[in-house]
């Protein structure tokens, strides 16, 4: 049976052979601007992971551990680290229907509108003598989702057209946030997100209603219409939370390192020592180093393709001949991406660490010397074929 809230549209339009080289010329210039910016973002990246290693190192042997429930002047500045309860003195609330809790920390409302939906897929086909065929499909559904979808964008907006808005998802934080006798400033509350949902809501403003654990605005829960609005909670009750951050007065808020200003405030549900706090931050640290690390090798690898783009459009008159030159070009983008990667990342820790430095240099001139080798046996063997 056809769905009745889901109908599409294709559109097909041919590129030809000039436009898709001068495509390709653009593409060679938006290349060589993204190589110096991967090379800076590696550089930076390996500096940046540098000071976090040595800032929370410094931090761990200088921090001082104190109790919640009074405040030491003599520790002002310092780097502290507690455990107690965090509550809200003022408890968290939604204005809009009062919704609250002694002691709430923070209050998420979660909004989604029934709603339409574009979803956008592409099929590409490369003909003979150059052109290239493109075939768009335009699918619209009806479907929840949490931020308006502005309906007059859409490829076909005519029999699409999406309701306003009127709720928004937003969340909600005690004044103040409290452990003891301290208060916790924006930087470190705004890091709780151990959120759980509530579960049972009992009161609903005008137009909606409450069931289970959400408030709804429409005729029939079960068979949303366009505009029908759902809305759930979730929310952090006081609890027990392990805290290192630098005391100012009877607040607690972010700590500098005195000497690469590596800024330091950590937060974590239950009773964690000091040393686990900063052995999880060291791992966070080391997953964000190797996701710039990886997103600098793909700039590279993309910038590299780019630029050799027009090669592949030269033959593009036979798809097979632009998908063989595609191919080979793909790998002369690697052999050159990999050893780039590699330096930038030695010479940025050859200044900090001249050990690790040099042993990543090594490697990415071995990693040069194998390409190459691989790419002389490989053209000498063409030649006596």
């Amino acid at each position: 049976m056809a769905d009745l809230n889901t109908d599409s549209i294709t559109e097909t339009t041919t590129t030809g052979w000039l436009n898709r080289m001068g495509s390709s010329l653009v593409g060679v210039l938006i290349g060589i601007v993204l190589l110096p910016s991967a090379i800076f973002l590696l550089s930076w990246n390996e500096g940046r992971a540098v000071t976090a290693a040595t800032g929370l190192k410094r931090g761990l042997s200088t921090i001082v551990e104190i109790s919640a429930d009074t405040v030491n002047q003599q520790n002002n500045s310092k780097l502290v680290y507690l455990n107690g309860t965090v509550s809200g003195a003022t408890p968290a609330v939604d204005p809009w229907n009062k919704l609250s809790a002694t002691g709430l920390v923070r209050l998420q409302r979660r909004v989604e509108m029934y709603q339409w939906l574009e979803r956008e897929s592409e099929t590409t086909s490369n003909n003979i003598g150059g052109s290239q065929t493109t075939q768009k499909t335009y699918t619209y559904s009806l479907g929840w989702a949490e931020t308006a979808v502005n309906s007059a964008q859409f490829k076909v907006p005519a029999g699409h057209q999406n309701p306003v808005m009127s709720l928004k998802s937003q969340t909600f934080d005690a004044n103040p946030v409290k452990i003891g006798a301290f208060t916790l400033d924006k930087s470190l509350v705004h890091d709780l997100t151990n959120f759980e949902a509530v579960q049972a809501l009992t009161q609903a403003p005008a137009g909606y209603t409450a069931q289970g654990n959400m408030l709804y605005k429409g005729a029939n829960a079960d068979q949303p219409a366009l505009g029908d609005m759902r809305v759930t909670y979730s929310a952090i009750a006081a609890q027990t939370y392990s805290i290192a951050a630098q005391q100012n007065n009877s607040t607690l808020t972010t700590y500098h390192d005195a000497k690469n200003d590596y800024k330091i405030a950590l937060i974590e549900p239950g009773v964690v020592n000091a040393q686990k706090l900063f052995a999880d931050q060291a791992s966070t640290e080391k997953l964000i180093t190797w996701a710039c690390r990886i997103g600098g090798f793909l700039l590279l690898l993309f910038g590299f393709s780019l630029i050799m783009g027009p090669l592949a459009m030269l033959v593009a008159f036979l798809p097979f001949l632009e998908g063989l030159v595609g191919f080979g070009t793909f790998f002369v983008a690697l052999g050159l991406a990999i050893p780039i990667t590699l330096d930038s990342i030695a010479v940025a820790w050859i200044a900090s660490r001249p050990v690790i430095g040099g042993g990543i240099l090594l490697a990415a001139v071995a990693a040069t010397w194998l390409i190459r080798n691989l790419a002389v046996k490989k053209k000498a063997a063409a030649a006596t074929a």
